[in-house]
């Protein structure tokens, strides 16, 4: 079974954006996959009703930067080899107005199936401000996308998934990503813990006389979704796959990272979209929160 036959691996050529490859390569090596290594050159101040902000005055220097594109390319390549000779990497460059734009453009017009990248690339810190490339691609790509941080060895061998958290809020948009996740753990042998957590605010007076959770005053709660998480199974074939079950009360994207730390997870698989999607859009939804905390690699999908 094949999950993944074309990979999409963005780079600006940063460590940071480096970062996504022994993640590729493993998915890759595994699933018998195309790489395609895509750099965006993209001019920002770009205007449409701007002649003078064209990409004509792009093109005097285009020549210097795909000679300096090649070169990482190069360095890239023969990374690769050294971790793989059967590794089939593809090398791209694209001009377009914003990197996010050229990135989903591109998998979009070439089926890809997968993206690979790393959660910021040269700008840093600027991104956590002003929402970095990795969250607009998140946005606007028409294929899930795998969200790295570095690994902590470059040997694959090393680099697992034996273990997925997949979260849930009993939408539509989350049985979507338990069935990736279902897949990947047949692809890698991997057990799944299928989670929910109770999002519910409390009145302070109930804090004052002792209420620390909805289970707290009301005992069927935790039964209830238990048996919701179990009739949400009943969906999947995960015939072979060792899954369990867990309730929580508390901030979604909290008891997420939490879990994830304590229990060492390899793997996050989630949505973008749930039920409460309006407000998701205004504060910050769960999926950016996860994103940028998680111990592990998300993977993600709209």
């Amino acid at each position: 079974m094949t999950l993944f036959k074309h990979i999409l691996v963005p780079t600006d050529f940063s460590e940071t954006s480096r970062e996504a490859l022994p993640y590729a390569y493993k998915i890759a090596l595994t699933n018998r996959s195309k790489i395609t290594l895509l750099h965006a050159i993209t001019m920002f101040e770009y205007d449409p009703h701007d002649k003078r902000h064209s990409f004509a005055a792009m093109d005097d220097l285009y020549a210097g930067i795909e000679a300096s594109a090649n070169a990482h390319y190069a360095e890239i390549i023969e990374d690769a080899n050294n971790h793989s000779r059967d590794l089939v990497i593809d090398k791209v460059m694209q001009r377009g107005i914003s990197p996010h734009e050229v990135i989903s453009g591109y998998a979009k017009e070439k089926n890809a199936d997968l993206i690979v990248m790393a959660t910021h690339g040269r700008s840093g810190l600027s991104n956590i401000l002003l929402g970095s490339v990795t969250e607009k691609v998140i946005q606007t790509a028409p294929c899930p996308i795998l969200v790295v941080k570095k690994p902590d060895h470059a040997d694959l061998k090393k680099l697992v998934f034996n273990t997925i958290l997949v979260p849930t809020d009993f939408s539509e948009s989350s049985q979507k990503a338990m069935e990736y996740a279902v897949g990947i753990a047949k692809k890698y042998r991997a057990g799944i813990t299928l989670m929910h957590a109770v999002e519910v605010r409390f009145h302070p007076a109930y804090y004052a006389g002792g209420v620390e959770s909805i289970f707290d005053l009301d005992p069927d709660v935790k039964p209830r979704i238990q048996a919701r998480l179990e009739a949400f199974l009943q969906s999947f074939d995960v015939s072979g796959i060792e899954v369990k079950t867990k309730v929580t009360d508390g901030d979604s994207h909290n008891e997420i990272v939490k879990l994830a730390r304590s229990e060492q997870y390899d793997l996050v698989v989630m949505s973008t979209r749930g039920h409460d999607e309006i407000a998701d859009y205004l504060i910050g939804s769960t999926t950016d929160r996860v994103i940028k905390r998680a111990p592990c690699p998300v993977l993600v999908m709209r």
